[in-house]
């Protein structure tokens, strides 16, 4: 029975300024990998986010409050999966589950609003490991206090979902909320 649902924060709740930049095709590729390697270090908390900005400026060459804006503010985010998420949690535990630096969650979600949203929140920048290393699902499971086959991750990246499957968990592609609801549903 499924008793707790793990949400991803970029590409569902919002889409990821540095994977946006990267799939940019007028994005300069060699830029594009550099900004990708950056970013895992944030991911793993092996850089700040000042850090992050600091050498994104340089390499992109913007300003750090171009970075800033561009990467942490501003992001249209999907206020229909928060409502939906909101109804959700009335029968559910419900987690983030990010690859993001601890420092870096500021400019998607208040303290308030993931104090609001979810019963856990796990930030790979925390953790040491990152999607998709099957650590941070069964941390992430343990957090909830369920067993991984009473959770599904919701998540943009199929590498991400597979990796969920292989630690017992279900997992739904999100590729579009309507697609997402759907599939989750037929699960619950």
């Amino acid at each position: 029975m499924i008793t707790a649902l793990v949400f991803d924060c970029f590409g569902v709740f919002y889409v990821d300024p540095v994977f946006a930049y990267m799939r940019d095709p007028r994005s300069p590729k060699d830029k594009a990998e550099a900004l990708h390697n950056l970013d895992e270090q944030a991911a793993r908390g092996t850089l700040s986010k000042a850090g992050l900005i600091t050498q994104a400026s340089e390499l992109l060459g913007l300003t750090p409050q171009e970075i800033e804006d561009r990467f942490f503010q501003g992001h249209v985010r999907n206020d229909e999966l928060v409502a939906y998420v909101k109804e959700l949690r009335k029968g559910y535990k419900i987690a983030l589950l990010s690859n993001i630096g601890a420092d870096m969650m500021e400019g998607f979600f208040t303290e308030q609003e993931r104090s609001d949203l979810f019963d856990v929140v796990v930030l790979s920048g925390s953790t040491g490991y990152a999607k998709p290393d099957p650590e941070i699902f069964k941390l992430t499971c343990d957090k909830l206090s369920v067993e991984p086959d009473e959770a599904v991750m919701i998540d943009d990246v199929k590498s991400n979902c597979d990796a969920a499957v292989t630690t017992g968990m279900k997992a739904v592609q999100y590729r579009s909320f309507e697609q997402a609801k759907q599939e989750l549903e037929s699960l619950l």
